[in-house]
């Protein structure tokens, strides 16, 4: 059977169409390729390959031959192929009325089913993003995974602070639900087969969809209709607290709404969630207290966080509206932590989850994205000595627990191996890691295999790396600051 007829049996068996399609699926798909495919009837039971990509190689290999594909490059065969998968991926409203019609079953089956769409039309590139790495490292706060990632090129935090859009960009950023169905070019990825659910919160309208890198169980995004800029303020826990309410099998959280600390999308309204536990879920506190009803506990975690648990939503929103507020203003010179120079500094990434005995638990990280002489990358942002490791900015899924580490190291890693064995013998391309070699690997060959002992002293950088952006650190003094700043907060509001 050729792989164009196969593709078509594919989409059939994992259900983006109906087997009514097949025909008007193999007159499209001749169309959209641009040769002559002769005809083979629909067979119910013919079983075609597992793999998508085994099937897509062989046409798009063919598509570069015949001129639909100008360039042999990635991006030039992905944005082909969002084309191509584009037949199989039923219109917008079409996939909206499914996602609702399964909602009045359960919010799970509705986000399950348009998890396995998004894969099996390959916008989640599962192939792709199964290559990166993923290994665990034990520490003091538990253990944290950490991931290679070998699908997302890295990013520069100054590149991210000062990225700005054209006016009349179009879509405006990868965010824009105008996204949908757009074909892209060579600085912005393919879209043909992307899907949105449009839902609801705090009254305002976001789309719903998932992230085509996942780096974790069913990752998704959701961003506002309109291209506004990210911001923290009531209006965020509304919508965080609406959106566990629907889907509270999923946890929803946003990166801060700043420069240095904020995410890698700054200039579009959005947050993240999916289904997964990550590390910070099972972080100790060193210290508790209780008011109305609610438990507010201090981590034990590189980072500086709240743990607020309680049932009352309103109660929740409005204290963590408070504290929101209180936090903006507070400073303490001692830890280099100033709220406001000529600009406001200190930030929240918050975080939601809903349990099955309708409890819910916020976490909120304190950030502040102050620079100085000493820290020109910030202040409470991985240092130097550790950007050979980590330099991008740690945001909300770095918050919690899973590192997500640039594809560079994978080579390097290797070539760290091979001056370790002694089969190479100058520091050649491995330059930034040179006194990590020294003053650390060096020291601990023979402890374990060299592969282990690189990846696991990788990790215990990124940690140290969370460390940095912690503004109180882990040690008797910054607690008890830590803990006078719960203190004084449930004072000013009881007040």
């Amino acid at each position: 059977m050729k792989p164009e007829i196969e593709l078509i049996h594919y989409a059939i068996e994992n259900e983006l169409i109906d087997a009514l399609d097949y025909d008007y699926a193999f007159n499209r798909l001749q169309t959209v390729l641009g040769w002559p495919m002769p005809y083979t009837p629909y067979e119910k039971d013919a079983t075609p390959a597992q793999s998508v990509d085994t099937l897509l190689n062989p046409i798009l290999n063919k598509a570069l031959e015949t001129g639909k594909i100008p360039r042999d490059t990635t991006q030039e065969r992905d944005l082909f192929e969002a084309y191509l998968m584009d037949v199989f991926t039923p219109h917008p409203s079409a996939i909206q009325n499914r996602f609702e019609s399964l909602e009045r079953v359960s919010s799970e089956k509705a986000t399950n089913d348009f998890y396995h769409r998004s894969k099996k039309s390959n916008y989640i590139k599962t192939s792709r993003i199964a290559k990166n790495l993923f290994y665990t490292v034990k520490s003091s706060y538990g253990d944290l995974h950490i991931t290679i990632n070998k699908s997302k090129p890295e990013k520069d935090p100054k590149a991210i602070a000062t990225k700005k859009h054209k006016e009349d960009a179009y879509p405006q950023c990868l965010l824009c639900k105008e996204n949908v169905g757009y074909y892209g070019h060579l600085s912005h990825p393919g879209r043909s087969n992307h899907r949105v659910i449009k839902v609801m919160l705090n009254q305002e309208p976001f789309y719903f969809q998932y992230s085509p890198y996942v780096y974790y169980n069913e990752h998704a995004i959701v961003f506002h209709e309109n291209h506004i800029p990210m911001k923290i303020t009531e209006k965020t826990f509304k919508r965080l607290f609406d959106f566990v309410d629907r889907f509270p099998h999923y946890f929803l959280g946003s990166n801060a709404a700043l420069p240095i600390v904020g995410g890698s999308i700054l200039n579009h309204e959005h947050y993240q969630g999916g289904r997964a536990d990550f590390p910070i879920d099972h972080a100790q506190s060193f210290h508790k207290e209780t008011y109305k009803a609610m438990s507010f506990e201090l981590l034990n975690w590189p980072l500086s966080v709240l743990r607020i648990k309680g049932t009352k939503r309103e109660a929740l929103l409005d204290i963590a509206e408070s504290f929101r507020r209180y936090f903006m203003n507070h400073g303490d010179e001692s830890l280099n932590l100033i709220a406001k120079t000529d600009t406001h500094h200190n930030a929240l990434t918050p975080i939601l989850r809903k349990h099955p005995d309708e409890s819910y638990t916020l976490l909120l990280a304190l950030r502040n994205n102050r620079t100085s002489k000493a820290y020109p990358d910030g202040i409470f942002h991985p240092h130097p000595d550790k950007h050979h490791i980590k330099k991008e900015n740690i945001g909300l899924i770095e918050v919690m627990g899973l590192a997500i580490l640039p594809a560079r190291l994978e080579t390097a890693f290797d070539e760290i191996e091979q001056y370790l064995k002694g089969e190479k013998k100058t520091f050649e391309g491995i330059e930034p890691h040179k006194d990590w070699i020294q003053q650390t690997l060096e020291k601990k060959t023979g402890s374990d295999s060299l592969e282990t002992l690189i990846r696991q002293e990788a990790g215990k950088v990124f940690i140290e790396a969370l460390e940095d952006c912690g503004l109180y650190k882990q040690n008797a003094s910054d607690k008890k600051k830590f803990k006078a700043l719960l203190k004084g907060f449930l004072q000013w509001h009881s007040n």
